[in-house]
């Protein structure tokens, strides 16, 4: 596959950016153990300077321990795993483990199991700023948002397409959404080139936790019914993540979604508008040449060949640029596709996030 990217299950170590002051590390609590919770855990393997050191979930310590090891999508745990009465230990390594459900009288002490930066990953949505807040209030320095908050958060960053905005005062910080990470970049990119003036956009998204494998009554009818059999249109919050990511295209976004039959591997279907004229291999050249920036290479791959949904699986990026499927109508509107992993990508924009948290911790302290 010349001059594309292929995906490897690339440890975070290898993400860029600055560091914070030798010798110093990052230490992250988890606020859940779910599928965003467990492959972080799996991409900080051997960081440098990141290490999760507490982890607070509701469920049982015995369960998690075994989802942990044996993982349908990501495959067993590659180090020894284990567990003593209040930790499990993962390589030799302890990580405390509080149970309880958050906002209660359990919520855990950051201060005193010395964390720095917490990363809320629960998978509630919802999540409101108070409770946010408690965790600034309780020790921990940052809060890392992997859930749709149910408030503005201090600033919503998508690496690669607004992390430069972000500052040493945001303590509370949203990473987005796994489909935002992947739209967001192709569209900085055709608006840049073309001028972008509305967008619709449309995420096929593999099934979630959140869907069930029969039908059962839920407060959203469609959530209820099962995941494996059929089609879901679901409501989208990607449009107001992109807007605040790109405020450039603001008032121009609507988004759809839909869940489909596949347990992970899905796509953006993005039709754009432009004020400038654009063919399949106007826009094809744009993205191939971006992609090999120093901006977008860790977080967009371009691909010449023809992929399906299981071609990204474990991809570290974000989006898997599709040039076969890219289509022009009347020299003002455009159709691309962007392939994503459910996760994966998303997990290592997260870890990328709070490097640069710690090196503006770092350049504040230097000062």
């Amino acid at each position: 596959m010349a001059g594309d990217a292929q995906h490897t299950e690339a440890p975070a170590a290898r993400a860029t950016g600055a560091g914070s002051r030798p010798g110093e590390r990052v230490r992250i609590g988890l606020m859940g153990f779910g599928r965003v919770g467990r492959s972080l855990l799996r991409v900080l393997r051997g960081h440098p300077r990141l290490e999760v050191v507490a982890i607070a979930d509701p469920g049982e310590a015995e369960a998690l321990e075994y989802l942990l090891r044996f993982d349908t999508l990501l495959g067993r745990f590659p180090e020894e795993i284990g567990r003593t009465e209040d930790h499990l230990v993962v390589g030799g390594r302890p990580i405390a483990f509080l149970t309880g459900r958050p906002g209660t009288e359990s919520d855990p002490d950051w201060r005193e199991l010395g964390v720095d930066c917490v990363v809320e990953a629960t998978g509630r949505p919802g999540v409101g700023r108070s409770e946010l807040e408690g965790h600034l209030a309780r020790g921990a320095a940052r809060v890392v948002l992997c859930v749709p908050p149910a408030e503005p958060p201090d600033r919503t960053v998508l690496m690669g397409v607004n992390d430069d905005a972000l500052r040493a005062s945001d303590r509370i910080v949203s990473n987005g959404s796994c489909t935002a990470h992947a739209a967001a970049p192709i569209l900085a990119m055709l608006d840049e080139a073309f001028g972008v003036e509305r967008v619709f956009l449309n995420s096929v998204h593999a099934y979630t936790n959140e869907q069930r494998l029969a039908d059962v009554p839920a407060e959203e009818p469609r959530r209820g019914r099962a995941a494996s059999e059929n089609i879901i249109p679901q409501q989208a919050g990607t449009a107001a993540v992109l807007e605040a990511a790109l405020p450039d295209l603001a008032g121009k976004v609507i988004a759809s979604a839909m869940n489909v039959p596949v347990p992970n591997g899905s796509v953006v279907d993005m039709v754009c508008w432009h004020r400038e004229p654009v063919s399949v291999e106007l826009i094809n050249e744009v993205v191939r040449t971006a992609a090999s920036t120093e901006r977008w290479k860790r977080t967009v791959a371009y691909q010449s060949e023809p992929i399906v949904s299981s071609d990204v699986l474990r991809s570290p990026c974000s989006s898997t640029f599709d040039a076969e499927a890219t289509m022009a109508m009347d020299g003002r509107i455009s159709k691309t596709l962007a392939w994503f992993d459910n996760g994966w990508g998303y997990v290592h924009r997260a870890v990328e996030l709070i490097e640069r948290l710690a090196a503006l911790d770092a350049e504040e302290a230097a000062r």
